[in-house]
């Protein structure tokens, strides 16, 4: 697929058996369950699928069952969180193989003693680049990878040919417009956070990649929708309070982002486990709550469907 990437990404959970096997049934009746709710893409092993903590094989695995599940109906464009290059080129050719639309990747560089020089992460980047064909979508997640790509490094990643967006995941909404206006068109600004999404859109992101998308990816296309194809800004803000924001919460309360959305996920039904240890699901209170979150969510979601059809 050559298209431009827009809408909702989802980063898929990695759904494990009992023994943190995959559970290849269960990312395929996952793959089903956001598509059916209306994702525009799909990313494997990122954050959210636990990516860093699959080994090579598993990564691999991971992405066999999603492309077969897909089956070219949307986008996929897997994640390539690495430290070290080699691995990183030898990911990227995988994805390619597989028939990726684009590629996520980071690298985990920190430094022993002191911040990795910018030098290496657009040589990191560069070399990847050469290694594909396919578009490089470029992941600013500083606390992951140890390095913060500010608008002045972005605009030097720029320069590489094969650069064409930035997950902008710090969670400062002024990185939009400072990218934007460095950048212009050519490096596309997604919204990589779920609590500044609706600013985001609103200063021109036409993409969206969260782990929430997960639980409710029907409401992260509505808000898409109210603010880009309606131009409806009170029924956006009425989405993004309503139907995004309470979970946001819970991850905060909880601090356990990929517990808590695979708890919110099983909450609507479909079979994701528990994270990987030392990752740990949510106690009896916590599910409790997210299964009354997930069951309002999904009737106004019902109510609001109504809103937005012609």
């Amino acid at each position: 697929m050559s298209q431009r990437l827009s809408g909702t990404i989802v980063p898929l959970l990695t759904p494990f058996a009992e023994d943190e096997s995959l559970d290849a049934p269960g990312l395929r009746q996952l793959v089903e369950f956001v598509l059916e709710q209306g994702a525009d893409g799909l990313m494997p092993t990122a954050l959210t699928g636990e990516g860093p903590l699959l080994t090579a094989d598993e990564r691999l695995g991971v992405w066999d069952v999603v492309f077969e599940a897909v089956d070219r109906r949307v986008p996929v464009v897997p994640a390539v969180i690495s430290t070290t290059t080699r691995e990183a080129v030898r990911l990227v050719r995988a994805a390619e193989q597989r028939g990726a639309a684009a590629v996520m990747v980071a690298p985990i560089l920190p430094e022993l003693y002191a911040a990795r020089a910018h030098d290496d992460i657009v040589a990191f980047h560069a070399e990847v680049a050469d290694a594909t064909a396919l578009p490089l979508l470029l992941f600013n997640y500083p606390s992951l990878t140890g390095v913060d790509l500010t608008p002045p490094l972005v605009a030097r990643l720029a320069e590489i040919p094969r650069v064409a967006y930035i997950k902008e995941s710090s969670g400062d909404v002024r990185r939009v417009h400072a990218i934007q206006r460095l950048v212009g068109e050519r490096v596309e600004v997604v919204c990589g956070a779920p609590n500044v999404a609706l600013e985001s859109l609103a200063l021109g992101c036409r993409a969206w990649i969260t782990g929430i998308l997960n639980a409710a990816p029907r409401s992260g296309r509505q808000l898409v929708r109210a603010v880009r194809e309606r131009g409806d800004l009170a029924l956006a803000r009425a989405i993004y309070a309503t139907q995004i924001l309470p979970l946001v919460d819970v991850i905060g309360a909880t601090c356990n982002p990929v517990g808590t959305i695979k708890a919110a996920v099983r909450a609507r039904g479909v079979a994701v486990g528990v994270p990987r240890r030392p990752g740990r699901d949510l106690d009896a209170a916590g599910r409790e709550r997210l299964l009354a979150l997930m069951a309002a969510v999904s009737a106004t979601e019902a109510e609001v469907e109504g809103r937005l059809s012609p």
